[in-house]
């Protein structure tokens, strides 16, 4: 289990510097293509599980995929919450083509001397229930996600002053909503209510946990990003 915790580490290594690479060479157009990047990655990665400790279960990606979230927050405090409904836009739009390339690429009939078809078959022909309540989770929480923090940066007081709090509240509350929609939706019927509840619990405590680690990167990607030459959008 000792190598699943040094991945876990590589992934969130990984996850930093992806996002501060976009940022520096790229800025928003690169936070936009990343964002896309990382929706796909998902895709496939939580196919993915291993032990982390006896009896605990958790899927690849786990601290990768969320730096999606962490685009959404620096965009959203830079250009406003319109910009990051973009980006959650952009991110769906590229899950819906590459289901359907995939789907396409499926339909051919494999030659006698294919090899991938049935591997292929197992990571991406989608169960579509869990397929739309994913889509549609992605969605609703992502766009609550912006739309919150920047209610939030708008108040008086303690959210209004300080970066970190507002993107740990709209991230943790955006992540409940995320759950919530996913788990009962695209896994009633599989599994018992409680089991559902359990699954629940954990994922979002595991992600609250992120929550604190990729605060830091908000941060320093927001300085990043207004102190750069590339020209912003008006705010709203």
């Amino acid at each position: 289990m000792l190598v699943n915790w040094m991945f876990l580490g590589l992934e969130y290594l990984v996850g930093v510097l992806l996002v501060f690479f976009a940022i520096r060479f790229f800025g928003l157009k690169g936070m936009y293509a990343l964002g896309a990047i990382l929706v796909l990655y998902m895709n496939v990665a939580v196919l993915k599980a291993y032990e982390l400790f006896p009896g605990v279960q958790l899927y690849a990606g786990v601290f990768l995929g969320p730096f999606f979230v962490t685009l959404i927050a620096i965009v959203t405090e830079v250009y406003g919450y319109r910009e990051a409904q973009k980006l959650v836009a952009v991110g769906f739009f590229a899950q819906v083509v590459f289901l359907v390339g995939m789907l396409i690429a499926l339909g051919y009939i494999p030659s006698s001397e294919d090899w991938a078809h049935e591997h292929m078959k197992a990571l991406f022909l989608p169960v579509w229930r869990t397929t739309l309540f994913s889509w549609l989770a992605f969605v609703v929480s992502g766009i609550f996600k912006a739309r919150f923090q920047d209610f939030l940066k708008r108040t008086k007081g303690l959210f209004g002053k300080h970066l970190w709090l507002r993107d740990n509240t709209a991230t943790k509350l955006a992540q409940l909503v995320d759950n919530v929609i996913f788990f009962y939706g695209a896994l009633t019927g599989y599994f018992s209510l409680r089991t559902i509840t359990v699954f629940l619990i954990w994922t979002t405590l595991f992600e609250w946990l992120f929550d604190y680690l990729d605060t830091w990167v908000v941060v320093k990607g927001v300085g990043w990003m207004l102190n750069s030459s590339e020209p912003y959008l008006q705010k709203e």
